[in-house]
């Protein structure tokens, strides 16, 4: 039978509200956020955090975003003093991006508040739920093309 198109609605209203809460939290917490971060700071942060190096067509492929996208976020973040350039000495076409110091003390401090929130707004679910959202979550965002989750 399959899904009403108000299920799909529901749905759609539900992911556009984690996503809302969870920038919203991240961007009040102070302590977390003295660098006045946005939620696409924060993405680029765990991916680099996760990949890095990575050059920003990689970066570009693994988050899904047009090439000029990636060069605005990460542009960003170099003048906050948390992602280095650095050209490849192979192919000096070719600029390897990398966090910092700040910028790994950063990514530190984010995943903490990650975990930490993701386990406070998951608190409503029992653990086979969790689980179960945690699989279909994958499961979804695979059908989107991301793959390195």
């Amino acid at each position: 039978m399959g899904l009403s198109d108000k299920n799909y609605i529901q749905i759609n209203q539900a992911l556009f509200s984690l996503t809302h809460a969870y920038q919203s939290r991240m961007s009040k917490e102070t302590s977390r956020n003295t660098l006045k971060l946005v939620l696409s700071d924060f993405s680029t942060l765990m991916v680099l955090g996760q990949f890095a190096p990575v050059n920003g067509r990689q970066l570009s492929k693994l988050m899904n975003i047009n090439p000029g996208t990636i060069s605005m976020y990460v542009q960003r973040l170099v003048k906050k003093g948390l992602v280095q350039r650095e050209q490849d000495q192979g192919d000096r076409r070719n600029w390897w991006l990398s966090l910092t110091e700040t910028g790994h003390e950063v990514f530190e401090v984010m995943i903490a508040g990650t975990v930490e929130y993701t386990r406070d707004f998951l608190s409503t679910l029992d653990e086979t739920e969790q689980e179960a959202l945690h699989k279909l979550l994958l499961k979804a965002s695979h059908g989107l093309g991301f793959e390195w989750q």
